[in-house]
């Protein structure tokens, strides 16, 4: 009797050891936010959820209110939770790198998203292609009108995106201010991605160009509606070709008004897609299937994913903004 019960509790043990070493691992995966002050991070933190959520990830996300300090802290935080992957917007890309020391002393990975952290071993970077939405809006706009003055309104200078953006910008106007068809008469970053900021840049653009000017073409949406604002201060609104990107709501309603010319719809969803699928995978241990390129943050070349994106206009708004499921007709309509 005795040896039975023994034999008992051994096999409730063998039975109890399997199933506890065949219980699921669960993949824990952080986002850090510099902050929501556009719309389309809103968006971002949402997809990036929802796409972690359905892999089976616990998600973890922080906003740091534009603060790196506050950010670095939230990553410490993170890992001290158990999350074998943080997913980081950084606040500023230089002392972000502070992050992916911290995340490798505690063997976690890092995914830079949207933007670049430089000057450290970064692990992955997903993101639009800056250089590409650059070289789409001076594409459209100068497909409108290949003559005249233009302007450019640069994103923050912190910001390695804005160099990327002129890099592409300058790609298309080149060849044009080579024959002379096209003065770029204002050029110059901005202090931040704000209504502000592009209003600001826009009055010093306008003060020295009364006359004249054919196209402005801005850092993001926000910048976009600053300079839509300076430009009705002058009547000059829907006369001057402006671009932003983004696809922010207002601006898309702007666009229909026809008070401002284009901005860029980023695949926000497919960007957050892959970030989600990577995050998984690398939280799981799971061979990498995506395809990768390098960008080089200054001290290594990091394996990337960029991602196309493409004009709204007013005449292709069905076609993408909505199609996409980015907005519906009754959000535009509002």
């Amino acid at each position: 009797m005795k040896i039975t019960s023994f034999f008992l509790f051994l096999s409730l043990l063998a039975i109890f050891s399997i199933t506890s070493g065949c219980k699921t691992k669960v993949p824990k995966v952080g986002i850090l936010i510099h902050d929501y002050d556009s719309e389309r991070w809103v968006k971002d933190k949402d997809y990036l959820v929802e796409n972690l959520t359905k892999n089976g990830a616990e998600v973890f996300v922080e906003a740091a209110g534009n603060d790196q300090n506050k950010q670095i802290e939230q990553a410490r935080e993170m890992i001290k939770k158990g999350v074998q992957v943080l997913i980081v917007v950084p606040v500023n890309q230089d002392d972000a790198a502070k992050i992916v020391e911290i995340a490798h002393e505690s063997n976690v990975k890092v995914i830079a998203y949207d933007r670049l952290i430089n000057g450290c071993k970064l692990d992955y970077y997903i993101a639009a292609n800056s250089t590409q939405i650059g070289e789409l809006q001076a594409t459209y706009l100068t497909s409108l009108n290949p003559k005249g003055k233009y302007a450019l309104i640069g994103g923050a200078k912190i910001d390695n995106n804005s160099q990327r953006l002129f890099l592409g910008q300058m790609n298309i106007l080149e060849s044009f201010m080579g024959t002379g068809d096209i003065q770029l008469v204002y050029s110059e970053f901005g202090e931040a991605w704000t209504e502000e900021d592009g209003y600001r840049q826009a009055k010093i653009v306008l003060d020295n160009n009364a006359e004249g000017l054919t196209g402005i073409i801005c850092g993001n949406d926000n910048q976009a509606l600053g300079a839509m604002k300076a430009l009705k201060e002058r009547g000059l609104e829907g006369k001057v070709l402006l671009a932003g990107q983004d696809a922010a709501l207002q601006n898309v309603k702007e666009i229909i008004k026809g008070n401002i010319t284009a901005t860029i719809l980023k695949p926000l969803k497919a960007s957050a897609q892959a970030a989600a699928d990577l995050a998984v995978s690398l939280a799981l241990g799971k061979p990498l299937t995506m395809k990768f390129t390098t960008e080089s943050n200054g001290k290594a070349l990091v394996k990337a994913i960029l991602i196309d994106a493409i004009v709204v206009n007013k005449n292709n708004i069905e076609s993408t903004v909505i199609a996409s499921g980015f907005y519906t007709s009754s959000d535009l309509n509002k």
